[in-house]
C-alpha cells in the first residue's frame, strides 16, 4: 500500500466507488485456500485466471496513463508553456506511478496513445485480458512505424483474424506486426540496413579483474545470422558426441578458432541460410517482405540483392530514384545464386508436407521444419528450433511426416516428457497442434504462414485465383445471372 492510500491523501471513498481492497483481500483468501488444498489442474487454472486479470488491470492501467497524457497536454495548451514539447512530464509521473525507470516510458505512452485512438478492437481483446502486457507491447511497438491509417488496415485485419496470435510469444508478434508494417516502410528499412551494414565493426576490451577479453562486434545480417546458425548448429553437434563442455563453450572456442584462419586461406566457408519469399516480390517488385533464417523479416528489395549477390551501388531508396533518375540507379540484377522452391500450395501461403518413412527425421526434413516453425512450438515460448520431434511418438504409429511433426528448443523437448503432457496433432490445416501440458487446459499450437502474417483458408485462396473466377461468381449468383440480392 503507497504512503499517500495509508494517509488517505485527503480524499474518502464515497459509496458508489468499488470497495478495491476488500476485493483484493477476498482474492488473496482464495488463493491461501487454493495453495494448500488445490489439485494440480485447479493450481493451473488459477494460475491462468490471475494473468488474464493482471492484464485485464494492465489495460486499466493504460487508460489511465493515456489520460493523464492528454491532462498535461491540455494544461500546458492553456497555459502556453512547453510549446516545444507539450506532454513533458507525463512519461515522468507514469514511470514513477509505475515503479518503473523512466528509460522507456515515452515510448510506453505513444503506445497507450495507438491502443486508444487507432486500434480498438486491440484494444477491447487487452481489457478481457487476452494479452499481457508484454504481448501488447510487441503490437504497438512496430506499429510506431506507420501511419495511422495503416494502424486502423492492421486492426480490421485482428478484427477478422482474432486468433491471429494465439500461443505466440512476445518475439513472434512482433516478427508478425513487422511483417505488416515493412510492406509500409520497406524504402526506409533497405536504406536503413544498408547504413548499418557500412558502420560494422570489432572492438576487443580487456577486463583484468575478471581476468578476460570482451568481445564486441556489429556484423551485417547476412554474415552475423550466418555466424550465430554456424556457431548454434556446430556447438549442437559436438554437444551430442558427449562434450563435457557447456554449448556456450563450444560457441567461444569454435568463434576463436575461426579467427585464426587466415585471410587468404582457401577454405571454403559455406552457409546455407532460408530465405523465404513470394515470387512477385523476387521477380515482378512486389514489396512483400521476405523472411530470412534466423534473423526475421527484411525488405524485399534487401533480398532481391541477397540472391543477386550484389547491392544496387547507391544508398538512395526508391523514392530518391524517381527523383533523380541515373544509368547506375536503373542498374538490374542479372546474377542469380541458386533458389530451391521450398512451397507451392494455391496462393502460396502454406509449405507444403514432404515425408519420411525413417524413425529419424533426416536432414533435409529438419531444415523444412525449421523453416516452417521458425520458433519453438510450445505456446508462448520464443525459443529457436533446436530439436525436431514427433508429435505423436514414432512407436505409437506417429508417421515421420511434416504434419507429424514439432521444432523445440532443448527445454522444451525434454518439458514434454513429463507425465500427463499429451500433444496430438489437429485440424489437419496450418500444421496445427493440440497441446495439453498435464493440467485441463489445452493450448494449440500453429505454424506461421509462409508468407504474409495470417493464414488464408483455402476457400478463400481458391477465389483469390483467377482460375475460379467463374466459379466465385456461380457461388455468388447460384440462381443464374438474372439472380439479385436484396
Amino acid at each position: 500500500m503507497s504512503e499517500a492510500k495509508a494517509h488517505g491523501n485527503g480524499l474518502a471513498l464515497t459509496a458508489d466507488q468499488p470497495d478495491l481492497e476488500s476485493h483484493l483481500i477476498q482474492l488473496q483468501n482464495d488463493l491461501s485456500w487454493l495453495q494448500d488444498h488445490g489439485s494440480k489442474a485447479e493450481c493451473a487454472q488459477a494460475i491462468e485466471s490471475i494473468e488474464g486479470v493482471i492484464s485485464s488491470l494492465r489495460y486499466g492501467q493504460a487508460g489511465l496513463a493515456h489520460q493523464l497524457e492528454k491532462e498535461v497536454l491540455r494544461e500546458n495548451e492553456e497555459r502556453g508553456t512547453n510549446i516545444d514539447d507539450q506532454v513533458r512530464g507525463a512519461a515522468s509521473r507514469v514511470a514513477i506511478a509505475r515503479k518503473r525507470p523512466q528509460n522507456g516510458s515515452r515510448n510506453y505512452l505513444v503506445n497507450c496513445r495507438i491502443l486508444f485512438e487507432d486500434t480498438p478492437n486491440i484494444a477491447a481483446a487487452f481489457s478481457r485480458g487476452e494479452f499481457t502486457e508484454a504481448q501488447i507491447q510487441a503490437i504497438l511497438t512496430p506499429l510506431q512505424d506507420v501511419r495511422p491509417l495503416r494502424r486502423t488496415e492492421f486492426d480490421e485485419i485482428f478484427r477478422q483474424n482474432p486468433d491471429m496470435f494465439e500461443s505466440m510469444g512476445p518475439k513472434r508478434i512482433k516478427e508478425t506486426v513487422t511483417n505488416f508494417t515493412v510492406k509500409y516502410t520497406s524504402d526506409r528499412e533497405d536504406k536503413k540496413l544498408k547504413d548499418s551494414n557500412a558502420q560494422r565493426y570489432v572492438r576487443f576490451r580487456k577486463d583484468r579483474e575478471e581476468g578476460c577479453v570482451f568481445l564486441q562486434a556489429r556484423l551485417p545480417i547476412v554474415g552475423g545470422t550466418g555466424l550465430q546458425k554456424t556457431l548454434r548448429d556446430q556447438s549442437f553437434r559436438i554437444k551430442c558426441k558427449g562434450d563435457p563442455r557447456t554449448r556456450t563453450q563450444i560457441e567461444a572456442d569454435l568463434l576463436a578458432r575461426y579467427m585464426f584462419f587466415d585471410e587468404n586461406n582457401d577454405q571454403t566457408i559455406n552457409v546455407q541460410l532460408g530465405l523465404i519469399m513470394t515470387d512477385k516480390a523476387l521477380f515482378m517488385g512486389d514489396r512483400e517482405p521476405a523472411y530470412l533464417e534466423g534473423y526475421g523479416f527484411i525488405p524485399a528489395q534487401t533480398a532481391r540483392e541477397l540472391i543477386g549477390g550484389h547491392q544496387i551501388p547507391n544508398e538512395l531508396t526508391f523514392e530518391e530514384m524517381e527523383a533523380k533518375l541515373t544509368p547506375e540507379n536503373i542498374e538490374r540484377i542479372e546474377v542469380m545464386t541458386e533458389i530451391t522452391r521450398l512451397y507451392t500450395a494455391p496462393g502460396d501461403q502454406e509449405l507444403i508436407t514432404m515425408d519420411s518413412k525413417a524413425r529419424i527425421f533426416p536432414q533435409k526434413l529438419k531444415k523444412f521444419i525449421r523453416i516452417r516453425d521458425r520458433h519453438c512450438r510450445t505456446p508462448f515460448c520464443d525459443g529457436l528450433v533446436e530439436e525436431t520431434d514427433h508429435v505423436t511418438q514414432f512407436a505409437r504409429g506417429g508417421a515421420t511426416s511434416v504434419s507429424n511433426s514439432s521444432g523445440r528448443c532443448t527445454i522444451c523437448n525434454k518439458a514434454k516428457q513429463a507425465t500427463g503432457w499429451y500433444e496430438y496433432t489437429a485440424f489437419n490445416d496450418h500444421h496445427s497442434m493440440l497441446i495439453c501440458p498435464g493440467s485441463a487446459m489445452s493450448y494449440r499450437s500453429t505454424a506461421p504462414p509462409a508468407t504474409g502474417y495470417v493464414h488464408k483458408p483455402f476457400p478463400q485462396l481458391m477465389c483469390d485465383s483467377q482460375w475460379f473466377t467463374q466459379f466465385k461468381e456461380r457461388l455468388d449468383h447460384p440462381d443464374g445471372p438474372d439472380f439479385t440480392q436484396t
